[in-house]
């Protein structure tokens, strides 16, 4: 019963969200400085605990309520329950290990059921706010897991976000931040969310987008391996994922863009790891989706195309 109106009747006095959500806040601050946040608590014969095990206990209760109101439409105090996202992202973990507890997937859920929320109009620059804080996290799971929240969030608001062109601009500036980031797992991720924006054609692919990606993808490394440069090392291989997301993004059809995108991955099979690996997997997933009507889609490339798409695809050197 928080911030009920019933008919006929004066709205309630208390409790409120936003109020409730600012004092959990405040008890929980000792856990916003630690690193990382672990289920560990010693149950000790002592009448006080410290007050990192009393946020931890707090952050329990708290995880149990925000499952059960989460996933619904956001309502007036968005900005405080904005506030618990940080939390969330430090202790969800990406993948399940051995420290794997009831808490962590507590907060896994939570961020589900929230990235579900259909949201208003005004709530989606907070929301969009949230994230690109997320993103500068110094933890690659953090930045990995505001990509598939990104993913959830765009797909169930998508025709609401797609009457914001201002904060498309945002969602595709972010995306294209985390295509460059330093961790690799983050950047296979940005690439499969950046290909699923553009096949449901939440941005276009446009000139711009595809000299961007061009660009990065002709960024220079030295000709000694052992010399590359961890950052022009990523500057490459982020713009080869985005041309591979472009690619993935049409799995059954040929787009006028497409032939010429594949003839700029090819540029790049000899490249150093992991670029020569990308390029061999986008060249296969290809292979696969176009199979069943490729006399149809070879109509779409030139001879010269053609000549170089079957040496890529047939070459014993390929699958070695």
């Amino acid at each position: 019963m928080i911030d009920v109106a019933l008919p006929h009747t004066r709205p309630t006095s208390s409790p409120h969200v936003a109020e409730f959500v600012t004092r959990v806040l405040e008890r929980l601050k000792p856990l916003t400085s630690e690193p990382e946040i672990h289920n560990h608590i010693h149950e000790e014969n002592t009448q006080e605990m410290d007050e990192r095990t009393q946020a931890v206990k707090l952050l329990k209760t708290v995880l149990k309520w925000l499952m059960a109101s989460a996933g619904r439409t956001f309502t007036t105090p968005v900005q405080q329950q904005l506030q618990l996202l940080p939390l969330l992202f430090k202790i969800a973990p990406v993948e399940i290990d051995e420290s794997y507890d009831e808490m962590k997937q507590d907060a896994r859920t939570c961020l589900s059921l929230m990235s579900q929320g259909l949201l208003y109009p005004e709530h989606i620059p907070l929301v969009l706010a949230a994230l690109e804080e997320m993103a500068g996290s110094r933890s690659w799971h953090t930045r990995f897991s505001v990509l598939t929240y990104l993913q959830i969030t765009v797909f169930y608001n998508l025709f609401t976000l797609l009457s914001l062109p201002v904060e498309v601009l945002r969602i595709r500036k972010l995306v294209m931040q985390l295509l460059l980031d330093e961790q690799l797992e983050v950047r296979d991720m940005a690439c499969t969310t950046l290909s699923g924006l553009l096949q449901c054609q939440f941005f276009p692919l446009d000139s711009s987008l595809q000299t961007q990606l061009q660009t990065l993808s002709k960024t220079s490394l030295p000709k000694a391996r052992g010399e590359l440069a961890s950052t022009d090392l990523v500057r490459r291989h982020a713009g080869v994922l985005g041309l591979s997301a472009c690619i993935l993004s049409s799995p059954y059809d040929v787009p006028q863009w497409m032939p010429q995108i594949l003839m700029d991955l090819s540029d790049h099979l000899n490249d150093p790891q992991p670029i020569e690996m990308t390029v061999k997997k986008t060249l296969s997933e290809f292979r696969r989706t176009h199979h069943d009507n490729w006399q149809e889609h070879r109509q779409c490339f030139t001879d010269d195309q053609l000549l170089v798409l079957t040496n890529l695809l047939v070459s014993p050197c390929y699958y070695a």
